[in-house]
């Protein structure tokens, strides 16, 4: 998978949770005083994915196929450790009134990660195509 695609579809995953977000604040606008982490945890997941693709990119040309199965083991591991800073960080370090940050957050974790499986999938293939 070229960068330009990469980006193209990383670009489309973040328009996408824009708009699911103005969604979700138009049906319940108390979401709306959360926008800074909403925006600080779409900023960490692409983050996260670029590193993903970084590595998985140099991965992709080591003839160890392991390798690639111990990146996606690990990368879950630390998006799960992500996640939990970024929600116990805001619970803890601004004191939310409520709990509503959750549901635009686990609409931009489950974009992520659709998005995440597909370009590891792309990468994947290239790796198979190039080792054959």
């Amino acid at each position: 998978m070229k960068p330009s695609k990469f980006l193209f579809g990383l670009g489309l995953t973040c328009l996408l949770q824009i708009a699911l977000t103005w969604l979700i604040i138009q049906m319940n606008e108390a979401v709306a005083i959360h926008l800074t982490f909403i925006a600080t945890a779409m900023i960490a997941m692409i983050v996260f994915c670029s590193m993903m693709y970084l590595g998985a990119r140099i991965i992709a040309k080591s003839k160890l196929n392991r390798l690639f199965i111990q990146l996606i083991m690990i990368a879950v591991f630390l998006k799960m450790l992500i996640c939990l800073a970024l929600i116990v960080g805001y619970k803890n370090g601004y004191y939310p009134i409520d709990d509503s940050f959750i549901w635009p957050f686990l609409m931009i974790y489950v974009t992520t990660t659709i998005y995440e499986v597909i370009f590891l999938e792309k990468v994947g293939r290239d790796k198979q195509t190039t080792a054959s």
